[in-house]
């Protein structure tokens, strides 16, 4: 239907677990689409299967993972020469046996502006290429399978997002002159290879756990005409460790263009022998030819405050909500019992009398029970509270007090 009426944007949700979906080779070859999106459907599928009463389905991570997805075969046959906008998500791009592999599966959608992929499977590449003449975002997320290097050639290419996995580590080859934006976050490599960004403005780059520090010296004067620059603490602390066996302190700054550094750390807790201080050669390295650029230094520390600051502040916040429901609730009950008055004993009031203290135990114990919790709330937030530094405390403090005082009346209502 699409293919024989010219649609120009599709967008795919698969829903179902059927294994090796290919998608319509008429639909690959369509001259008229210009948006695709293929994607899967979570949740979706998790609901379904949720539902099913029969014993033939056994979820398991890797079915979630490789055995529900479209197949792309990357041909000459993959030929969309409107697009402009292609979005994959869970997607398996594989190379058959007549496929060259060093022939990048998009090579013949010469207009396509932006492309993401992200959790694809990649079948059949060692190596993907990527060289379009008018791309101008790219996203790569998180990829599986035997692929080892991108290969990516985008003269007008602006905005660059890279966010590697935990199990694999790629090789990037980057010729995009005119880029401006730059993100960039991997585990532990930093394989990017690039003849420079003349154009680009911003740059953040993250290391999980930074191993190699030659991979740092040889990009970062790659990034030398940024103008807003990011960098995990734990590439610094990889820097500072190897000041002398790299001679850093004999190398000029090659940031002269740089207006903003923020620099702050993706490990909130590390080892103490892995936790090293940013070396004065360092800072003058990345800080020495902006003299009037902004540094911006962010602890773990600062994080860990950060943290327990919004942690107690979104405490006080359920608590308080909860004491309104209670003072509702009693408020509501008390009135209810003004309106009917005393109770009318009759010939079997010993037996109501004994259901009353009966009924009368049973609320008396809910109610301790909820003052107790409500207390033990008002404590475990006041321990929150000893954790955060003095210059931190008067804001919240006064709040914690007010919320103290709205407690004691409300947890009084309850026990009476």
């Amino acid at each position: 239907y699409a293919f024989n009426h010219n649609i120009q944007q599709l967008n795919v949700a698969f829903l179902f677990d059927k294994d090796d979906v290919e998608f319509p080779l008429c639909l690959s070859s369509c001259p008229s689409l210009k948006h695709l999106s293929v994607t899967r459907e979570r949740f979706s599928f998790m609901r379904y299967n949720l539902s099913r009463t029969d014993e033939s389905f056994r979820f398991s991570p890797y079915h979630w993972r490789h055995s529900i997805s479209y197949v792309f075969k990357a041909t000459s046959i993959w030929e969309l020469p409107a697009l402009t906008t292609l979005y994959l998500h869970d997607a398996t791009l594989c190379c058959d046996e007549n496929t060259d592999e060093c022939i990048g599966p998009f090579s013949k959608c010469a207009n396509l502006k932006s492309l993401t992929l992200k959790d694809c499977y990649i079948k059949g590449f060692m190596e993907l290429s990527i060289c379009l003449p008018l791309l101008s975002n790219l996203t790569l997320e998180n990829f599986d399978g035997n692929l080892k290097i991108f290969d990516i050639v985008a003269p007008q290419l602006k905005n660059l997002t890279i966010k590697g996995s935990f199990m694999q580590a790629y090789e990037y080859m980057i010729s995009a002159p005119d880029l401006a934006f730059l993100l960039y976050k991997s585990y532990d490599r930093l394989q990017l290879y690039t003849d420079g960004f003349p154009f680009l403005e911003k740059a953040d780059i993250s290391v999980y756990r930074p191993q190699n520090v030659h991979q740092v010296l040889y990009l970062l004067p790659q990034l030398h005409n940024v103008k807003s620059l990011t960098l995990n603490l734990e590439i610094v602390e990889l820097l500072s460790s190897f000041v002398e066996l790299m001679s850093l302190q004999l190398q000029p700054s090659p940031f002269a263009n740089l207006k903003s550094l923020k620099i702050y750390p993706e490990r909130e807790e590390v080892p103490e022998h892995e936790s090293v201080t940013m070396s004065a050669e360092v800072k003058s390295y990345l800080l020495d030819s902006s003299l009037g650029a902004t540094f911006t230094l962010v602890t773990r520390e600062d994080v860990r405050v950060a943290r327990t600051t919004k942690l107690a502040q979104n405490r006080i916040a359920a608590l308080r909500a909860q004491l309104e429901q209670e003072k509702t609730r009693t408020d509501t009950k008390m009135t209810k019992i003004h309106e009917q008055g005393r109770p009318q004993f009759s010939e079997h009031s010993d037996t109501y009398i004994d259901m009353c203290w009966k009924d009368s135990s049973v609320q008396i114990e809910k109610g301790k029970e909820k003052a107790a919790d409500i207390i033990t709330e008002l404590q475990e937030i006041k321990e929150l509270l000893t954790q955060l530094p003095a210059s931190n405390l008067p804001t919240i403090q006064s709040s914690f007090s007010t919320l103290c005082a709205e407690a004691n009346i409300v947890t009084n209502k309850i026990i009476e």
